[in-house]
């Protein structure tokens, strides 16, 4: 997928509001997709940074030009796109790769990883304490673009205190293509925490929905000692809440017409499963 403007911009404000960036490593050696009046933004705030950008080029120059980074790595599968790292994302990482990172940044690896719990948990792993992890990965509509799709849920459930990270901002874009960066994307969507919404953030839309994400690794605790649990289900298993239907009582009082009370419900659920929600999606 590569970096696009979104995922450099909040790289870029938290650079300029002081989060360490001196050894920064990316998960596969990523791309730099930026269209003509997104380098005129990047340039009007940077000054004349990466002259003669060719689309598509890799981002390491970026890096070290617009973030101050002084080391980038690049951790891959294979080496046919020079990563200097390689290593089975599938499989736990050594030890000499744990905490040597001020920065990790997913930029849609993630999604391609069969074994994702230790794929995750490689990436907090090899993030040093105080250092921060940077991810881009797909929630909608690609199906068939990896093994997986993604939810807010499982973003909320795993950068936690008790697995040592604060969660930052939590990010929906809506693009137009299958392939993400082939047009700007310029409406973003702030996604709340299901737990505190006290519903699932579901999403149904029309166009391909990807998560943009940053945690700050705070504290080395053991990952998973208590195994991240969906949020609606464990207030129900708590007595907090009782799952089923949220349809409001006139709707479950239509009488008889059964097909007239599962539309007026569907309506419901489609208003609430998509973008226009501003009870979960925030625009930004």
């Amino acid at each position: 997928m590569g970096i696009i403007y979104r995922q450099a911009k909040m790289l870029l404000d938290a650079h300029r509001a002081g989060v360490p960036m001196n050894r920064l490593l990316m998960i596969g050696r990523q791309n730099l997709f930026l269209h003509p009046s997104e380098l005129r933004e990047l340039r009007s705030v940077h000054g004349g940074v990466l002259a003669d950008y060719q689309w598509g080029e890799y981002a390491d120059r970026f890096f070290k030009e617009c973030l101050g980074v002084s080391e980038v790595s690049a951790l891959d599968y294979s080496s046919y796109e020079g990563a200097n790292l390689l290593y089975d994302l599938n499989q736990p990482v050594p030890t000499e790769l744990e905490g040597q990172f001020d920065v990790v940044v997913e930029a849609g690896s993630l999604e391609h990883i069969f074994n994702v719990p230790v794929g995750i948990a490689n990436l907090m792993k090899m993030t040093k304490v105080g250092g921060t992890i940077f991810a881009c990965t797909i929630s909608n509509n690609l199906s068939g673009h990896g093994f997986y799709q993604f939810s807010p849920e499982l973003i909320f459930r795993v950068f936690t205190l008790e697995n040592g990270f604060e969660l930052g901002q939590v990010l929906a874009l809506e693009a137009r293509y299958p392939s993400i960066e082939r047009t700007p994307i310029l409406k973003a969507f702030e996604v709340s925490d299901p737990a505190l919404v006290h519903s699932r953030v579901g999403l149904m839309t029309k166009y391909p929905v990807i998560l943009l994400f940053n945690a700050r690794k705070i504290a080395e605790r053991p990952l998973f000692a208590k195994t991240p649990m969906q949020s609606d289900y464990a207030e129900a298993w708590t007595g907090k809440k009782t799952l089923g239907s949220r349809m409001p009582p006139w709707v479950r009082r239509i009488p008889l017409y059964t097909t007239l009370r599962d539309w007026v419900a569907g309506q419901r659920q489609l208003r609430e499963f998509s973008l226009k929600n501003e009870r979960v999606f925030r625009k930004v």
